[in-house]
């Protein structure tokens, strides 16, 4: 995602427009912004008197409240071998709540726990499954 302007450059582009140094367009080509970008901050500096961008709101409420976190952090301290499904279907079991992979990925990382990556048994089937030293006699 681009950053977003800087309140300097907005306070800029709104003096020019005051001050008459030309149209809304001629501004946004001196300034190197999207002329509909000018016509918005104009509007909103004329109805809201805002020469600043509003705050951000920190996006949506996420879907685990503070006790299914603390049950989630009982859950990994007490088994620390399961694996994103397994813990998402115990909290599913205990408190009601269904979440997929990403988000019990997002919330481990964020309570800073780590999960298993993936069931124990062997890392690879396309990997080599002799020891070295087999191969080596096997070959001659």
């Amino acid at each position: 995602m681009p950053q977003p302007y800087s309140a300097d450059l907005r306070e800029r582009i709104l003096a020019a427009y005051e001050h008459g140094e030309g149209s809304q367009v001629a501004i946004a080509h001196r300034f190197r912004v999207c002329p509909a970008t000018v016509c918005n901050w104009i509007r909103q500096a004329r109805q809201d008197g805002r020469r600043r961008p509003k705050p951000h709101r920190g996006g949506p409420a996420g879907r685990l409240g503070p006790p299914e976190l603390s049950l989630l952090q009982a859950l990994v301290a007490k088994t620390n071998d399961a694996r994103l499904d397994e813990y998402a279907e115990r909290l599913f079991a205990l408190t009601g709540k269904r979440v997929s992979r990403s988000v019990m990925c997002r919330t481990l990382q964020r309570l800073k726990l780590r999960p298993k990556q993936r069931p124990f048994g062997r890392p690879s089937r396309s990997g080599p499954t002799l020891l070295p030293s087999v191969r080596l006699i096997a070959s001659r």
